[in-house]
């Protein structure tokens, strides 16, 4: 909760910076946005930590394959990565490159998850 807390005061207040050099410098304003976007994921990577560890448990104790739980893992990443990137194109006025790195994020998730559908297809294999 403290993180949250932190990381939402961050969030106004580099919102509010941004909105205030707009006007006058807008590429300081964008850089301002990078940089607060930055902090707050690095400061989201300590909880990641510590829900990779959550999960990584509940895999060894359910049984299930690294390969049905890293995909699951890796697409979550892409997403949030995909997101980031894209929101701070739409900030800088570049709708057009936004849509590209939406489409490609998708793209990326879509190949990540491949050994999901293999494992899928094999167990409807096994089953007939």
């Amino acid at each position: 909760m403290e993180l949250l807390i932190k990381a939402a005061a961050l969030g106004v207040a580099g919102a509010v910076l941004a909105m205030l050099l707009r006007k006058n410098a807008p590429e300081l304003a964008l850089t301002l946005s990078i940089a607060v976007c930055l902090l707050a994921a690095g400061m989201a990577m300590e909880m990641f930590a510590q829900l990779r560890q959550i999960v990584e448990l509940a895999r060894e104790r359910t049984g299930l394959s690294p390969a049905v739980v890293g995909p699951v893992l890796k697409c979550v990443g892409i997403g949030v990565v995909t997101r980031l990137a894209a929101e701070l194109c739409r900030d800088a006025g570049q709708g057009a490159v936004s849509s590209a790195v939406e489409l490609c994020g998708a793209c990326c998730a879509m190949v990540t998850a491949i050994p999901l559908l293999r494992a899928m297809l094999q167990l409807i294999g096994d089953l007939t």
